[in-house]
């Protein structure tokens, strides 16, 4: 018995283009977030369309910023045949660790249009950390 040499392209045609799997993983991360950091306090901006602000639960502790939710279906069609059927329904739990440590009495919150943007003041805000010395 011989050995023969296979070539994936022999089964696979060459498709072009660039399969990342950590930002493919990422497509199904959710609230997705942004979270910005300025000399004074730390920003998170999450999407969240279609949630309700009653439905959603925050908690800054260790550090650490936990956002909670839940979506629901209105009404389920039960004598439609779906084409597609790609929205979400059910909780969902995202925690992220933060760059600073941040004051949780003095978080605020606010949510328009789907978008969640909650601001948290820093404890101890940062200082000059040190200064260029021109030499004379």
């Amino acid at each position: 018995m011989s050995l023969i040499k296979w070539h994936c392209n022999e089964l696979w045609p060459d498709f072009n283009f660039d399969f990342n799997l950590p930002a493919f993983s990422n497509m199904f991360v959710r609230p997705k977030i942004d979270i910005t950091e300025s000399d004074t306090e730390v920003t998170a901006t999450a999407e969240l369309p279609g949630v309700d602000k009653k439905d959603i639960e925050i908690n800054v502790h260790d550090n650490v910023l936990e956002i909670k939710g839940q979506t629901s279906k209105v009404a389920e069609k039960k004598n439609q045949n779906y084409y597609l059927n790609e929205r979400y329904y059910g909780s969902f739990e995202r925690r992220v660790g933060l760059p600073s440590e941040v004051d949780s009495e003095r978080t605020t919150a606010k949510f328009e249009n789907g978008i969640l943007t909650i601001v948290m003041p820093k404890l101890h805000p940062e200082k000059q950390k040190g200064r260029r010395i021109d030499i004379q």
